[in-house]
């Protein structure tokens, strides 16, 4: 559930240094013709039609999309679904399919439950999120073998072990504990329950 700038650019007028009326050169032409800038390519409407607009989920989407991924069901979802958009048919008649902070805070919320629950099931015998790796691995080919798969059950995009997009994964997985500590099973669980809350707040899960 996943960030917009805009560049805004002040020109200067310059002054040319003199004060009062400047004398009149009669070499100097008495009207410069104003130069006539290159043609450019046309620019298209701002607005693109609805086929082509980024559009997030429905809520109902969402949260299935969320169980085949994860293989678990959010347990709050009933609870929040209004506010993620579902319609009532009552008085919304509408899905809401727009992106704000309210449906990618319930992502985030919904991710973290979802995901915590999907490792420990994996800690136990499962093998949805660690299917190629385990708690116990501390081996990056382990690890680039789990992201793979992770990238294509979740965004459905396949990856190569030399792809950049790997890195910040990697480094999250390779980081150091804090003072030198011991890096524990108990730390791996965690940071590969990170990855699963990336994977599905990520704005390729959301999103089509």
């Amino acid at each position: 559930m996943k960030v917009h700038w805009t560049l805004l650019l002040i020109g200067a007028l310059a002054c040319d240094g003199q004060i009062g009326t400047p004398s009149t050169d009669p070499s100097e032409p008495d009207e410069v013709t104003p130069t006539t800038p290159p043609a450019r390519d046309p620019v298209g409407d701002a607005e693109l039609p609805a086929g082509r607009r980024l559009r997030r989920m429905s809520a109902d989407q969402f949260v299935a999309s969320l169980e085949v991924a994860t293989g678990q069901r959010w347990s709050d979802y009933e609870r929040f679904a209004a506010a993620m958009g579902r319609a009532d048919y009552g008085e919304i008649t509408e899905e809401g399919l727009e992106l704000n902070v309210t449906f990618e805070k319930l992502v985030e919320d919904a991710a973290r439950a979802t995901c915590d629950d999907a490792v420990q099931a994996d800690v136990d015998g499962g093998e949805v999120i660690l299917r190629h790796v385990s708690i116990a691995d501390r081996e990056v080919a382990a690890y680039v073998a789990n992201l793979e798969y992770l990238f294509l059950r979740f965004l459905g995009q396949p990856l190569g072990g030399s792809d950049s997009r790997l890195d910040p994964w990697l480094a999250l997985l390779n980081a150091p504990p804090a003072g030198g500590a011991e890096l524990t099973d108990t730390t791996m669980r965690r940071r590969w329950t990170a990855v699963c809350v990336g994977l599905v707040t990520h704005p390729d899960f959301v999103s089509y």
